[in-house]
């Protein structure tokens, strides 16, 4: 057991002791976890939000920034019985499933408009297998993972608006009639808790606008962050302006935007080729931007075991690195792994120099 994980058994313990009338009358057992406790914490510098004791936490302390994770594709996607292409097959587990035994920390999920059942999510019409057929259920199912595990690094989701009627009309027509957008930020703020969300406005804080807050102060704290999800909305050109023109700047917004790196609301960026464009992510990452990548598609990837994608991403930084295969399955030896990881690692481009996995989560 590492040793941020020999600091968690200790404090179980002592909230066990406490919590136990009986336990609690044997003081010595309860006094030594303690002084345990202390001397360990003491010894490994995890007093707070830093790292080992010969590190400077003054100057480098842990930010949601450092972190590399694995993510999922549509992670709500099943597989057809009768698959019209290759891309289509492939099934993922429950949400819940991902997060507790694959080690996935970043979600994607398609949401789309129905007049008769609200927010239902699924491919699309020829692909609409689903472990959640509703963002609620979809919520609610990553909800119930997040509060049986406070201690989890901040989980991302992503959150892609999807419209029939686009195909034949102006996109921000079909959305403004559909109300889609503002639906779900309504069911994000009705079906996650906001003390358990980071929003761009606890990004900003004092500053101007999100691009300043970072290049200044950078982004919150691992350690304020824990058991806390971000929401990104996947979407770019006129979706993505008509979600900032309601919310100007992301003013009280819920979700964060794919916005271009010189307006202000640049935060979050999804670029899906790390072999031509991993020059591009690890910019972006050294100047503190948080980037999304791919590690396959279509299956190719997998059904060759190329794994020349997927190590290009982790190389170069990428802060979530999506996969349609982040467990084993029969008949493929190709799936995704972060090195290393507890699930999560130490951001190869971002992290100080002293931070190791078990201080993001283990």
């Amino acid at each position: 057991m590492g040793q941020a994980g020999i600091i968690t058994s200790l404090f179980r313990m002592i909230i066990s002791f406490s919590n136990n009338p009986t336990k609690m009358r044997n003081q010595s057992l309860l006094v030594v976890a303690m002084m345990a406790m202390a001397s360990l914490t003491g010894c490994f510098g995890l007093g707070s939000d830093t790292g080992p004791a010969n590190s400077e936490p003054e100057n480098d302390p842990l930010r949601i920034n450092h972190i590399q994770m694995k993510g999922t594709h549509n992670s709500y996607h099943v597989e057809p019985l009768i698959s019209p292409t290759r891309e289509y097959m492939y099934t993922h587990q429950t949400l819940d499933f991902q997060a507790s035994q694959q080690g996935v920390r970043q979600f994607e999920i398609d949401v789309w408009w129905d007049i008769r059942e609200g927010l239902r999510v699924y491919h699309n019409q020829y692909d609409s297998g689903t472990t959640c057929p509703t963002f609620e259920n979809c919520l609610s199912t990553l909800l119930s993972w997040s509060n049986q595990n406070p201690l989890h690094h901040p989980i991302f989701i992503w959150v892609e608006p999807k419209d029939w009627p686009e195909q034949a009309a102006e996109v921000t027509a079909t959305l403004e009639l559909s109300g889609l957008l503002e639906d779900i930020e309504q069911e994000i703020a009705q079906f996650w808790p906001l003390n358990k969300t980071i929003t761009p406005d606890d990004v900003r804080r004092g500053s101007a606008s999100l691009k300043d807050a970072i290049s200044t102060d950078g982004w919150p704290l691992l350690e304020d962050s824990r058991g806390k999800a971000i929401f990104v909305l996947l979407a770019r050109g006129e979706s993505r302006d008509l979600y900032v023109e309601t919310h100007p700047g992301l003013v009280g917004a819920r979700m964060f935007t794919l916005s271009e790196e010189t307006s202000n609301e640049a935060a979050i960026f999804s670029l899906s080729d790390p072999i031509g464009g991993g020059d591009e992510i690890t910019r972006l990452v050294e100047e503190g931007y948080i980037v999304r990548s791919r590690a396959d598609s279509g299956g190719e990837e997998a059904d060759n075991n190329d794994t020349t994608r997927r190590d290009a991403a982790l190389a170069a930084g990428a802060h979530s690195i999506s996969t349609d295969y982040p467990a084993q399955v029969d008949g493929l030896e190709y799936w995704v792994e972060i090195p290393g990881g507890t699930p999560s690692r130490c951001n190869p481009i971002s992290s100080p120099e002293w931070c190791s996995s078990e201080y993001i989560e283990g």
